[in-house]
């Protein structure tokens, strides 16, 4: 075994000698989900979603890629969104290399992942995705919390069958 490949438990870069606050988490980052074709997937959720294009970037040839996934030789493109009015940063990834293996995903699956937003109208959501091609898994429907509809809901699919939870909370309700 090389040197570099030996992980040192109780050194300094591996542990915080100084347990605390300062060791926490500070906020969250992105949520990132590996796509088949990043422009694709780009404009489901720049076209349908609304979210804003901060950049794509093709990587290859950097090693620290190689290590912080994994992986050897890696080359992925990366489109970063962000929507507008706050700060939700969503990364799409695609591999290059190596090749993006698919697998079927459903919520009942360990590990399963979905990302939920908060929107205004989530009926004329359910409208534009169908307009645009998109299943759901679901019609908008009412939720119910103590015998009272407090919102409505749906999951759609994005482009690679990742879920996409539609919510629309009632604000009479939010301020009870």
């Amino acid at each position: 075994m090389a040197e570099s490949d030996v992980i040192l438990l109780n050194h300094p870069s591996q542990t915080n000698p100084k347990p605390g606050a300062e060791m926490g988490i500070v906020a969250g980052h992105h949520h990132g989900f590996t796509v088949s074709d990043v422009e694709r997937s780009v404009a489901f959720y720049r076209d349908l979603l609304g979210l804003e294009l901060v950049r794509v970037s093709d990587r290859s040839n950097l090693p620290s890629y190689d290590r912080i996934l994994g992986y050897g030789d890696v080359h992925i493109k990366i489109a970063i969104l962000r929507h507008e009015k706050n700060e939700f940063v969503l990364e799409l990834v695609q591999y290059i290399n190596p090749s993006v293996e698919h697998r079927e995903q459903e919520n009942k699956y360990l590990g399963a992942s979905h990302l939920a937003f908060e929107v205004d109208d989530v009926d004329g959501m359910y409208k534009a995705l169908r307009a645009g091609g998109f299943g759901s898994i679901n019609p908008p429907t009412d939720v119910e919390r103590d015998g009272k509809v407090v919102a409505r809901a749906m999951y759609a699919l994005d482009p690679d069958g990742i879920s996409i939870e539609m919510f629309q909370e009632y604000e009479d309700v939010i301020s009870q």
